[in-house]
């Protein structure tokens, strides 16, 4: 900057006086939100449409890139959520770190595998090698803090689905035939689910205060999202687990049967902007079987984009619980034209869930007046 300050400083025979009053009045009239360089206005790069709400979680500060875990990553929705910050943390502007972020947490290599199949065909030909996943022992706290050290927010399910598997050699394994439980967000396709714990066993509830306990004791957890999943059988066990933990949380109900797109690939980003009611922490009830039956489904790929959105969006300072249904208004399989880039957005479209984000706490005084699930 110095040497530019001394040559429009001097007398040099190039800059005329009335050139250097024509640069600074184009400098004048050149609008700030006009400002364009490579993508990034104002100094931040806008990831799909352009940011219709001031942002305020981790896209709030850019320059301060946030390092994420996601427990269960091998279950399809942890998979696409993972596949969704890797590309977050490619782009300036998330806040998101894509330095040894995300972090994929399981207990076996086969939920690599798994992973890994759902970033090559959803995401590209993306790949997550072993510097991004972490193997642990879902009963050891320790030896789970070891693992989440320096991270700053987790993905965690509420009931994984559970398959039984041989610990991966040179992890945590005991005897060359130690057996554990590996566990998926969501579902992994093709999982054997024989003698396994039930949906309402106790064991779930341990995994996540263990996972919970872990995070809180690494010293750099700052907010979780913990997605329920349709196995949740008790809400609220998790709910006070998250409250006696002390730790902010943004807590996700999905009220409908969640369906999956089989064609699906990032670039054509999410199928539903989604119907959003957020509120204050307080009692919530199971989400009855009917419910499901009834309501118009959701595409896991927009819940794992919904996930990644409201960590850049939602106050981590704070907790809240999300129920997200079904839009009244669903996007008719919106395809990006040839014309419309891609390679800069994290998701296609994601701009409309962070509109849907951005509506009224409802206290849980008015949760009965508006009709919502929680209450029977």
């Amino acid at each position: 900057q110095r040497p530019t300050r001394r040559v429009l400083e001097s007398n040099h025979p190039m800059v005329s006086s009335s050139s250097l009053f024509f640069f600074c009045a184009a400098a004048a009239a050149f609008s700030a939100d006009a400002f364009s360089l490579g993508g990034i206005e104002g100094g931040r790069r806008l990831t799909s449409l352009q940011m219709l709400n001031e942002p305020e979680g981790c896209a709030s500060k850019p320059f301060e890139k946030k390092k994420i875990c996601v427990f269960g990553a091998g279950g399809y929705l942890g998979s696409t959520v993972f596949g969704f910050l890797q590309r977050a943390g490619a782009l300036y502007g998330t806040g998101i770190s894509g330095q040894s972020s995300p972090r994929a947490i399981a207990a076996t290599s086969s939920s690599a595998e798994a992973l890994n199949k759902v970033l090559g065909s959803a995401f590209k030909l993306a790949y997550a090698g072993e510097d991004l996943v972490r193997l642990i022992d879902t009963s050891d706290v320790d030896h789970i803090i070891e693992r989440v050290k320096s991270y700053d927010a987790a993905v965690l399910g509420t009931v994984y689905q559970l398959e039984k598997r041989t610990v991966t050699l040179n992890t945590y394994e005991k005897s060359p035939n130690d057996r554990t439980y590996d566990f998926y967000l969501d579902e992994k396709y093709g999982a054997w689910e024989n003698d396994v714990p039930s949906d309402d066993s106790e064991y779930h509830a341990q995994i996540f205060t263990n996972a919970l306990q872990a995070l809180v004791e690494s010293g750099s957890m700052k907010h979780v999202v913990v997605v329920e999943t349709p196995r949740t059988c008790d809400p609220m066990v998790f709910i006070n687990i998250l409250e006696e933990a002390g730790i902010p949380y943004t807590y996700l109900r999905i009220k409908g049967k969640l369906i999956k797109d089989i064609s699906f690939s990032f670039d054509k980003g999410v199928k539903d902007s989604l119907a959003v009611s957020k509120f204050q922490p307080g009692f919530i009830y199971p989400i009855e079987a009917e419910v499901y039956e009834n309501e118009r489904p959701v595409y896991r790929e927009d819940v794992a984009a919904l996930v990644v959105q409201s960590l850049m969006s939602l106050d981590w300072s704070e907790s809240k619980i999300l129920e997200v249904a079904s839009s009244p208004n669903p996007l008719n399989n919106v395809v990006p034209t040839k014309k419309q880039r891609t390679d800069r957005d994290w998701c296609f479209n994601s701009a409309l869930l962070e509109n849907s984000l951005n509506s009224e706490t409802i206290s849980p005084a008015q949760i009965k007046e508006f009709g919502i699930s929680t209450q029977r």
